[in-house]
């Protein structure tokens, strides 16, 4: 990776917004990284598929 590259990669930022038919989830994922953004993704997917199941 060259130099211009990693400068690139130090000013990217990952943005999530979370809308359901009753509105925003409303909690901040400012500053965190893409991982993190990704696990947090993923379990709040997994928690609408458990609901999901009860409801049916």
């Amino acid at each position: 990776m060259d130099n211009d590259e990693q400068q690139t990669d130090q000013h990217r930022y990952y943005r999530a917004e979370v809308y359901l038919k009753e509105g925003g989830q409303n909690y901040d994922v400012m500053g965190w990284n893409q991982e993190q953004l990704i696990n947090d993704i993923l379990d709040q997917y997994e928690k609408h598929l458990h609901f999901l199941h009860l409801v049916r």
